[in-house]
């Protein structure tokens, strides 16, 4: 009994690892295609991410996708609803950069998710996500100071530097699944020692 005992508070503590992972893992995807435009990276803030987790939850509550009353204020902010994989929602906003006029910079409805997510003013940023009743994701990116302030477009968002990128766009989203086989092994073998 004391090894099963062992081997949950592991399980707990591997946990608590899989949420810092996760939002490292969208710190680092936010980096990496922010620099191939020169921009600086960003920081996790503990009090954006706070709010970010609590405000995730009431759209996976409410399963509509609506920004909050402070967006654009006193922060600017991305969200995203999936089925699965819910670090892709960092590239589906970049993937706006295909609608985006670097010679007409500028605001648009259909290119804001990008130029939030490589705004070069942006210093910090936090992360939050929470699945609703039927297994969707619901993702909040929020950025400080603000992004997409009218008339600052042209110096705040870069076209790509040459020669940085990827072939295929699709960033570290191995590397998370690779980061969870320890989890999973550790859960398996709590439930080994159980049955």
């Amino acid at each position: 009994m004391f090894l099963v005992n062992i081997l949950i508070v592991l399980a707990l503590c591997l946990l608590v690892l899989v949420i810092a992972d996760l939002q490292e893992d969208h710190l680092n995807e936010h980096n990496r295609l922010r620099e191939k435009h020169g921009s600086p990276p960003l920081t996790l803030d503990d009090e954006l991410t706070k709010g970010c987790e609590e405000y995730a939850k009431v759209l996976a509550n409410n399963e509509k996708l609506e920004h909050s009353s402070s967006a654009g204020q006193n922060y600017g902010e991305n969200l995203c609803m999936r089925s699965q994989t819910p670090l892709q929602c960092v590239q589906d906003w970049y993937d706006e950069i295909a609608d985006y006029d670097f010679e007409k910079p500028q605001f648009a409805m259909s290119t804001g998710h990008f130029t939030a997510l490589v705004w070069k003013n942006a210093k910090k940023m936090g992360i939050g996500q929470a699945k609703d009743k039927k297994g969707y994701y619901w993702v909040v990116a929020r950025y400080y100071p603000p992004v997409n302030v009218n008339g600052q477009f042209e110096e705040n968002v870069l076209p790509p530097i040459k020669g940085e990128g990827d072939e295929n766009g699709q960033g570290n989203l191995n590397r998370f699944q690779v980061d969870n086989i320890p989890i999973i092994v550790m859960l398996w073998l709590c439930w080994q020692f159980t049955n």
